[in-house]
């Protein structure tokens, strides 16, 4: 890259973040739309969307200057276009090499800004990509199109030569402070063809005493002679779409101009007097028309034709002033919405925020006590009114770090493909649940341990095609990624229909490396989970995808790390099936606040079922030495937690059991007092904690109190028994801490 002046540079710096991260979505969005279009090759409207991809990056990367991107993508879309012209069909050699080709873009963007860390390895790389491309378009037997042409061949653009638009912009006063410069967007503009005219305004220049210099007051109308498309021109504006308000106009014929008259039009009900209020129709032949229309009703057989029809071919109106006018009545009847708008803010701004908001919960809840203690009912009332006013506020500000898991589960189509290819296996990959929603700091940390998982699922899970046929089984392995919302959590599953854990090989794995002694056999979840130890692999040889017992281990830790939880269920010979439970978010929860002795704990409120108070003799010892409580005649385990953890307290004559709901089962938890909803601002436990079970983190109470935030899924591992356990597996949980 090079630029003549110094604000030119410090334009670039100050825009090239915007670029990067705009480019990022773009490229993103080309690998998707590729693995896509894998599956529906016929799709118009998915290559359509792929090209205009590619076109984005390129026009924007003209902006900045990045020649290295601009010439390599033209290649990409005039391949594209030859595509959608039809020349040449899509094939599985021809997707392979469009990824590759997206690789190296995403290369080119990230390294826009150093150039030196383009290595000789990747430019011959794409050297070598370029002439593949070539090699594609020139046998398709159609001429190249220039750069500028080929951006889009259903734009004005005609064989007769460039056409004569007028562009109008009008910055906004916050263009200059947001890193934008109106002269590169003319700049850019004039290397689209010939410049025949350009004129500035100022108008919008206040007073010298009232101006600011920080502030952009420009605005611009130029003639431009070109043969690009609308689609080119309007792109040079795509950095400054919330600081620019502009207007491209081209040339139009007699209907294009009746058309745009008809769009701009107030409403009007009908299509006829739409058309004769523009001229478009006189009044005699629009009675004409009905008349034709209305005599037709009596010919049963032959139907009632289309009023636009008939305006076609009775009256002579060309058929795009007819879509126009019918295009207008369609949009007056929805009466769409205007247009969703979207703002980027940076992620540590409202990260900062969202902290605001846990400490203003603390705060609240500790002005709502103080109002208690002092009676005064309109104080109360108004606390009342304010705690509202935040959990309307909580609920909102969370919701806009909530962001759909099927963005992140898209990215494995081209892990799952590639993956699958190396290995010579032929795979099924289905999304299922995209649309729910989780917080995005837990999506962006939950992207390794799943790409991990996906991994293992088709090196050691699926078979190979021959293998399965063998097994009586389809030649193509099925890999299901799914996620839905369950008590207060999200569930994220990763389900295959190949061989599953060969237990046998794990346990004897496990003996010899001393994990487990000796002639001691484990229940089955229990031989599963063995695959999380560290080091831990039954690979009989090293590959470059998995073996060495790296990763497994890596996968739990990090699940965990989000209070999160992860389960195997596998039955062999038929598939696997992961089970990732993890909390919608790391801030702010709602919470069910109890106390033991002194000791207060949270139970996340999604979790809770019902309430029971129960006299300490209903409470007994099982056969198992579980501690259980009779409720509508089924046996409940209950865990106490002044005995778990150590609680000093004398035990009341009556004592409350909060049922709770949990992946292993329903499950009781003892406590002494009940002190009702709360909301509960997550701060994580210190190292000296991190080991202690069934706890995934504390709270601070309005009070200045601190509040232990319960696990239960962990502690419903502690206090339920797998019914398919041995008899000594349950005399080991008998003496297990939870059930003391």
């Amino acid at each position: 890259m090079s630029y003549s002046t110094d604000s030119d540079r410090e334009f670039i710096a100050q825009a090239m973040p915007a670029f990067i991260s705009e480019a990022a979505e773009q490229i993103e969005a080309i690998e998707t739309l590729l693995l896509e279009l894998e599956e529906q090759p016929d799709n118009r409207e998915l290559l359509d969307s792929l090209f205009r991809c590619a076109h984005t990056v390129k026009g924007s990367a003209g902006i900045f200057g990045l020649h290295r991107v601009v010439e390599f993508t033209h290649h990409v879309e005039t391949l594209l276009d030859k595509m959608r012209d039809g020349d040449i069909a899509l094939t599985p050699d021809i997707s392979t090499l469009l990824l590759q080709c997206n690789d190296q873009i995403k290369f080119l963007v990230d390294t826009a800004a150093d150039e030196d860390a383009d290595t000789p390895e990747q430019k011959d790389t794409r050297a070598d990509l370029v002439i593949e491309l070539r090699a594609l378009t020139e046998d398709s037997q159609a001429p190249a199109a220039a750069p500028v042409a080929a951006a889009n061949p259903t734009g004005p653009a005609s064989a007769s030569g460039p056409l004569l638009w007028r562009i109008a912009a009008q910055f906004g006063p916050e263009t200059f402070r947001n890193g934008m410069d109106p002269l590169s967007i003319a700049r850019y503009l004039a290397g689209l063809g010939r410049v025949i005219s350009v004129r500035g305004s100022a108008d919008a220049v206040p007073a010298l005493a009232n101006l600011d210099p920080e502030n952009c007051y420009l605005s611009f109308s130029m003639e431009l002679e070109t043969t690009a498309t609308r689609e080119d021109i309007e792109g040079a504006f795509s950095f400054v779409l919330d600081d620019c308000e502009f207007d491209v106009v081209a040339p139009e014929t007699a209907d294009q101009k009746m058309a745009r008259t008809i769009e701009e039009m107030p409403e009007t009900p009908r299509l006829g007097d739409l058309l004769v209020s523009v001229g478009a129709l006189s009044q005699d032949k629009l009675d004409q028309v009905l008349s034709t229309q209305q005599q037709s009703r009596a010919m049963p057989l032959v139907g009632k034709p289309k009023l636009g029809d008939l305006l076609e071919t009775q009256a002579g109106l060309a058929p795009e002033v007819v879509a126009a006018a019918l295009g207008k009545q369609q949009k007056l009847r929805e009466n769409a919405p205007s247009e969703e708008r979207y703002i980027r803010v940076q992620a540590d701004r409202l990260d900062a925020v969202i902290n605001l908001l846990g400490e203003l919960v603390i705060a609240g809840a500790g002005a709502t006590l103080l109002a208690r203690e002092t009676h005064h009912a309109s104080l109360i009332e108004a606390n009342l009114q304010m705690n509202g006013l935040i959990e309307e506020i909580r609920n909102g500000t969370l919701g806009l770090r909530m962001v759909p898991v099927g963005e992140t589960f898209s990215r494995f189509r081209r892990v799952v493909r590639d993956t699958a290819a190396s290995l010579g296996k032929e795979v099924n990959f289905e999304i299922v649940g995209g649309e729910a929603e989780l917080d995005k700091s837990m999506v962006e940390k939950i992207a390794d341990p799943l790409m991990h998982l996906v991994r293992n699922s088709l090196d050691h899970g699926l078979e190979t095609p021959q293998e399965r046929l063998a097994a009586g089984k389809s030649r193509a392995g099925h890999l299901t990624l799914s996620a839905r919302h369950e008590t207060g959590a999200i569930l994220i599953r990763i389900d295959d229909d190949g061989r599953g854990i060969n237990r046998e090989r794990v346990l004897q794995r496990a003996w010899n490396r001393g994990l487990v002694e000796q002639g001691v056999v484990p229940s089955d979840n229990d031989i599963n989970m063995l695959i999380f130890e560290p080091g831990f692999s039954t690979a009989e040889q090293i590959t470059n995808l998995s073996g060495r017992g790296v990763g497994m281990d890596v996968v739990r830790r990090n699940i965990e790390a989000l209070r999160g939880s992860i389960q195997l269920n596998s039955v062999p010979g038929v598939g696997l099936q992961v089970d990732i439970r993890l909390p919608l978010t790391l801030a702010i929860i709602d919470g069910f606040l109890v106390g033991v002795g002194q000791s207060k704990f949270v139970l996340p409120l999604g979790s809770v079922v019902e309430v029971i108070e129960a006299a300490n003799p209903e409470v007994r010892v099982d056969a198992v030495g579980r501690h259980v409580l009779e409720l509508r005649g089924q046996l409940l385990p209950v865990v106490r937690l002044r005995t778990l953890y150590t609680v000093e307290s004398s035990l009341p004559d009556r004592v409350s059991v909060v049922v709770v709901s949990s992946p292993r089962g329903k499950f009781g938890i003892e406590v002494e007092v009940l002190l009702g909803q709360h909301q509960t601002v997550i701060k994580p436990l210190g190292r000296l904690f991190k080991s202690l079970r069934g706890i995934s983190g504390s709270s601070i109470l309005g009070s200045g109190e601190v509040a232990l935030i319960l696990d239960v899924v962990s502690l419903g591992d502690l206090v339920t028994v797998d019914r398919h356990a041995s008899v000594a597996n349950a005399a080991v949980l008998a003496h297990a801490p939870a059930v003391v």
